[in-house]
């Protein structure tokens, strides 16, 4: 085909002092990599050159648009994974590993800020393992344990 370039094994683009690669589209730019030591160093657009995916210099990455993982596939934070947010393809979870230290915040800070905890069926609040803290059931009962023992739950008429 006219206007092709086929690279079938080993390309090394070498260059400094700017942008290493860039590639183009009728909008504008689709691709470019660059050797700065300070700014955007990969950047994809889309056909029109609206920025979708930015790797800077400082190592952040921003993302316009949905990040999908399959099921099982995780998002990982920390030097050892140490929290986990995945889906099993059943149940999600936000997850600490079993040697993370420290304890587990959920916030909504600053002022007037509500923090909400929603599920399709229950919710619950286990301090470890599958030991039972507060069950909160859809349409139903709170119940609150000690040592996984229950000792208050709510009914249809108080307590």
């Amino acid at each position: 085909m006219a206007n092709e370039f086929k690279v079938k094994k080993g390309l090394i683009v070498d260059g400094s002092g700017g942008t290493i690669l860039d590639v183009q589209g009728s909008a504008g730019q689709l691709f470019s990599v660059t050797d700065s030591l300070t700014g955007d160093l990969f950047a994809v657009s889309d056909i029109s050159g609206i920025p979708i995916l930015n790797v800077n210099s400082s190592g952040a990455v921003d993302i316009d648009g949905t990040l999908s993982l399959g099921d099982s596939d995780k998002i990982q934070l920390g030097a050892s994974q140490d929290l986990q947010i995945f889906h099993n393809g059943s149940n999600s979870y936000i997850e600490t590993s079993s040697t993370s230290t420290g304890d587990f915040f959920v916030t909504a800070r600053g002022t007037n800020h509500d923090l909400y905890l929603e599920a399709a069926d229950n919710i619950y609040i286990r301090p470890q393992g599958n030991e039972n803290g507060i069950i909160v059931v859809g349409n139903g009962a709170v119940q609150l344990y000690h040592d996984n023992s229950q000792k208050f739950v709510t009914t249809s008429t108080g307590v």
